[in-house]
């Protein structure tokens, strides 16, 4: 009989987004920014993978600049205590990534991974895409956290959402 991996779908949790609402577009770098809070996939989840949810709202403006907003991703390191972490890219700037929710300073050329490339066309245009992180990351970190720079032309909405859900794989 042959072996068949299953995956088990976690439920989505929702990022806290307080500082992404209504962030401006910024195509001057140093870029303004949201880093969002860690996902700690080492004391408790342990996924194999993530599902990542973007959904981002924009104000009536046109695009302008790259017409873009860019999506990355900082993997964690954790030290065996389990509360000593470690980012594993930085922003490109003296500041180094926290781990918890608020803006960020970021410049290019930086080492987070990605970026995800959400193309801003048309005035108004939600910016929407899901992908798994193991697009990003081959072997799943400690932990993770979204980095998200606006550079539409148009200032992000209230009602931006970032979400996730943890995929395990289990041999049957």
């Amino acid at each position: 009989m042959a072996t068949v991996i299953q995956p088990t779908y976690g439920t989505y949790t929702a990022m806290t987004v307080t500082n992404l609402q209504s962030l401006a577009s910024d195509s001057t770098d140093v870029y303004a920014g949201w880093q969002g809070a860690r996902v700690d996939n080492f004391t408790t989840v342990k996924a194999d993978d993530y599902h990542i949810i973007i959904d981002l709202s924009t104000a009536a403006t046109a695009p302008a600049g790259a017409s873009a907003a860019y999506v990355y991703i900082v993997p964690w390191s954790v030290a065996a205590d389990g509360t000593t972490w470690t980012p594993g890219g930085n922003f490109g700037t003296t500041t180094a990534p926290a781990g918890t929710e608020g803006t960020a300073n970021i410049s290019e050329p930086n080492s987070m991974r990605g970026p995800i490339w959400l193309p801003y066309k048309i005035t108004s245009q939600r910016l929407q895409k899901s992908f798994l992180l193991s697009e990003l990351i081959a072997a799943m970190p400690g932990g993770w956290s979204p980095v998200i720079r606006n550079e539409t032309g148009a200032a992000l909405g209230t009602g931006c959402v970032v979400a996730y859900r943890p995929i395990t794989y289990t041999a049957t």
